[in-house]
């Protein structure tokens, strides 16, 4: 296979790297089930079921939107180890999916769910590049106002990102806010239920399975994960590149697994309400399912600090 040429100006850096120290802030926000699967059909269950040999579904009515601030962003494998760290701002939206696998013209679960990120959008020019071409996460630039950070109370601030708010040969791309996040009025906090990230799955997830599959082993499989949270996850995504002249590209489905350590005990955000806009190059609400324009009321809002560290991905299936 012919090697990658490393360039040092090449912000392409591959796995494994480390993140010590950062925080997250994350809110639940109503989802569509069908919007979520729509996602998931059109990204993960590319090609035909038969040559990839798998199907992944979603199985909650929310999604996550959460903020993470990195303040070292380290390369963790020579000779990148000795260039130095990055920092960063993110935020992005993931949801819940569950992996089945094809056995004897049968589909049959994996264990424990995946996480799928459908909109990443950072700050760190570096961390967007490698992101998108490197793991595959769908990685845009953008803007944050003030910068967030862990204590603030009340919570304000906006994200913003270059979008096109029409589509017209008059319509420049510009930046617009995307997401903003305004204090909310005094509700009864919900506690998380278990760590992160797995935090917010519990009775409503297992009623959600039971109404969508059916299926008394994915219901024993989720009461699995709660009784005893996995040290490790997994995220799943979409990794393609456009080849000229033509519209044919590399396409490929990428798991990538984070470790998380030394996380600490969630704790409960102020109250917000989030909005989030809608572009015609950009339209988050109408993928996931929920109002566009309109103040939304999280259903669950924690911080917490960890560290994380990221493994080698791997493509689990090559369309084409």
């Amino acid at each position: 296979m012919i090697q990658f040429i490393q360039r040092p100006d090449n912000p392409e850096i591959p796995p494994p790297y480390k993140f010590p120290g950062i925080t997250i802030m994350s809110f639940q926000l109503p989802a569509k089930l069908a919007n979520l699967q729509h996602l998931c059909n059109e990204m993960l269950n590319i090609g035909s079921l038969a040559d990839r040999g798998f199907e992944y579904r979603a199985f909650t009515d929310f999604v996550d939107m959460e903020i993470v601030t990195y303040p070292k962003m380290m390369f963790d494998e020579e000779p990148f180890s000795g260039w130095g760290y990055a920092s960063q701002q993110e935020i992005y939206f993931r949801f819940y999916v569950w992996k089945f696998n094809l056995f004897g013209g049968l589909l049959f679960p994996e264990l424990f769910p995946e996480f799928f990120f459908p909109f990443m959008f950072v700050d760190n020019p570096w961390s967007m590049t490698s992101g998108r071409n490197v793991i595959g996460f769908p990685k845009v630039m953008a803007k944050f106002d003030p910068t967030p950070a862990l204590g603030l109370d009340p919570l304000r601030f906006t994200v913003s990102a270059m979008v096109m708010k029409a589509h017209s040969p008059q319509t420049m791309l510009d930046w617009a806010p995307i997401v903003e996040i305004e204090p909310g009025a005094t509700a009864q906090a919900k506690t998380p239920q278990g760590g992160w990230p797995w935090a917010g799955l519990g009775a409503e997830a297992e009623a959600a399975l039971a109404k969508e599959f059916s299926d008394p082993y994915l219901v024993a499989n989720l009461q699995t994960l709660l009784d005893d949270l996995p040290s490790l996850y997994t995220t799943v995504q979409l990794k393609q590149f456009r080849d000229l002249p033509t519209n044919a590209c590399f396409q490929a489905v990428v798991n990538t697994p984070f470790m998380p350590e030394n996380v600490q005990i969630p704790k409960l955000l102020p109250p917000v309400t989030i909005t989030v806009h809608k572009y015609a190059s950009l339209d988050i609400p109408g993928s996931l399912g929920f109002a566009a324009g309109q103040p939304l009321h999280p259903s669950l809002q924690y911080q917490v600090s960890l560290d994380m560290s990221m493994s080698h991905g791997e493509n689990i299936f090559i369309n084409g």
